[in-house]
């Protein structure tokens, strides 16, 4: 898969949900809860838990508090609420075999002895998603933006904000250790830039327009390039005009926005294509829905010789409709579109070693297994990169510091990874791949989010069938009430980008999907993802594309599946 461009996923949706079992798991559920919140400030005998110190953080991270291993006693409000929802549920059905010490019989449920069934801790989790007073998440997110701004891979912003996270964490987060991990990385700036559009009809004769450099591009000359403008609507058109039409000037690719993987071909290798023929550089027209139409995203582009800019929908349209008048020759004040581009981009590659972020929650009783929640921290260099993929990095790690919350260590580590260099190489996911080689045997589950963090949804996961029936089971008995419990399979490669080594060789994995919260859309819907390209990629990623209550819901979802999934 070509950096930065997103494969459309075949969504294969689940069944229908029966409304009788969603009535009477959420009275279960319902009944847990309660129950939990009672204990909490009732009962403190818990057994104690002390985490070994991990090998790479040397003194171990302050405020460690008692954490009940997985395998020791339930406190007795949560037995009744395993007791109640178990009752519910497992009449008539048994999607609970394969949970770990959870089957419902009357000695799990004695007094002595019993093991913390995985029902009583996804029940406080999915309540977690209620608890309106819990911002911590959007707070964390909108504090680190604040302070540093977007996180190009390669800028020291990048590094200034990878140094909050594992801070914060360590000096905030009891029983979560924060760490990093080597990355060598190039470092592309765009310095300054601009475009200007030759109007003789225009006052001064011209027109400014908006646009931005494409990530990866080669700048200009010095005087930059100024010649016509000649638009295409597709490679094709480009191969047949050739070198006779196209040499000399300037390509425009001007195309409808049909889906990101559709489209982002144009704008990944839209450059290499155009210099076949003797372009001097190429414009691209933003991908984002038609909505979208005056805003310019940048992107990815596949390293050429002549540079390669972003310009809006509308502008885009301007020119070409320049260019069609311009061809019939009703008037002299129709001339054909001439711009002149000047950038001033420049690339300097292995530029310096940045790093992965890393959050443990250990395992209590295989902590060698790791189930890997994540979301990359780079960002591009315009907006700060709230949503793309600020927000799917922090989901991972507030689901991480919700289950570390509960008090019960979850049965295998949850790993949290905010990945390095997505955008562009996946530097960061080859570094963590190459790293821990011989340990991705121990690799269970890994799951990506990276289409932005809205209502939950579910998870589109590409494993075993007999893996997805049972967690489509699990989804639609205990996650119903929150949302995010939907299981949809899916047989691309890759449910991510940066999951997408630890996939081929074997790893279960998921994506972490949400409803499009302007119209409610859900994946396979053709409009499911207007909503985040809206934002992507642009000056407009920022704090307000995300709702911190949609967030705290999505990362009770994940930690409900990253505590199932830890006891599979």
């Amino acid at each position: 898969m070509m950096p930065d461009e997103k494969k459309p996923i075949p969504w294969g949706l689940p069944p229908l949900r029966s409304e009788v079992l969603e009535r009477q798991a959420a009275a279960a559920v319902h009944s847990s809860s309660e129950t939990n919140e009672k204990a909490q400030t009732a009962d403190t005998g818990v057994p104690e838990y002390y985490p070994e110190p991990m090998d790479h953080y040397t003194n171990g991270p302050p405020g460690y508090k008692s954490l009940a291993p997985h395998s020791e006693t339930l406190k007795t409000s949560h037995r009744v609420g395993i007791f109640l929802a178990g009752a519910t549920l497992l009449g008539g059905t048994a999607f609970l075999v394969g949970f770990s010490g959870c089957l419902m019989d009357r000695d799990s449920m004695s007094m002595e002895g019993a093991r913390p069934c995985v029902m009583g801790v996804v029940g406080e989790l999915v309540q977690a998603g209620s608890n309106t007073s819990n911002t911590v998440a959007w707070d964390r997110l909108a504090e680190m933006t604040d302070l540093y701004g977007h996180r190009m891979t390669g800028s020291e912003a990048y590094d200034h904000s990878a140094e909050w996270v594992v801070r914060t964490a360590n000096e905030q987060d009891a029983n979560l250790t924060a760490y990093t991990e080597p990355v060598w990385v190039d470092e592309w700036k765009r310095g300054s830039e601009s475009l200007r559009l030759f109007a003789p009809s225009r006052p001064g004769g011209q027109v400014q327009l908006q646009m931005l450099g494409l990530g990866n591009s080669v700048g200009t000359p010095p005087n930059g390039v100024d010649a016509p403008v000649i638009p295409v609507h597709s490679f094709e058109e480009l191969r047949q005009l050739g070198n006779a039409t196209i040499a000399g000037n300037v390509v425009l690719y001007n195309f409808p926005f049909t889906g990101y993987g559709e489209t982002a071909r144009m704008r990944s290798q839209g450059a290499r294509e155009a210099e076949k023929y003797g372009a001097q550089a190429v414009l691209v027209r933003t991908l984002a829905p038609d909505t979208s139409f005056h805003s310019v995203h940048t992107g990815s582009s596949a390293r050429a010789t002549i540079p390669a800019a972003a310009i809006s929908l509308s502008d885009a349209n301007l020119i070409e409709r320049m260019y069609e008048r311009a061809k019939v020759g009703a008037s002299l004040d129709h001339v054909f579109p001439r711009v002149k581009l000047v950038m001033n981009a420049q690339l300097r590659e292995n530029a310096k070693q940045s790093a992965n972020v890393i959050i443990d929650l250990k395992g209590s009783e295989l902590p060698n297994e790791i189930v890997l929640l994540s979301g990359h921290f780079d960002s591009w260099d315009v907006g700060v990169g709230a949503m793309d993929d600020g927000a799917g990095a922090f989901l991972a790690w507030e689901a991480a510091r919700m289950i570390a919350r509960t008090g019960y260590a979850p049965r295998r580590t949850i790993r949290v990874v905010m990945w390095n260099n997505e955008e562009t190489q996946q530097r960061g996911a080859r570094a963590y791949f190459e790293k821990h080689k011989a340990e991705i045997k121990d690799h269970k589950f890994a799951v990506e989010s990276d289409i932005g963090v809205f209502e939950p949804w579910g998870l589109a996961v590409a494993a075993d069938k007999n893996v997805v029936q049972r967690m489509r089971a699990f989804g639609k008995h205990l996650l119903h009430s929150l949302g995010g419990g939907n299981i949809t399979s899916t047989d691309v490669e890759s449910p991510g980008e940066d999951i997408a080594l630890l996939c081929k060789s074997g790893v279960p994995c998921a994506g972490f999907l949400s409803v499009n919260p302007e119209n409610n859309a859900v994946p396979g819907d053709p409009h499911w993802e207007d909503h985040y390209f809206r934002y992507h990629h642009a000056n407009s990623d920022r704090m307000e594309v995300i709702d911190k209550h949609q967030l705290r819901r999505s990362a009770a979802s994940l930690a409900a599946w990253a505590y199932i999934i830890a006891d599979l």
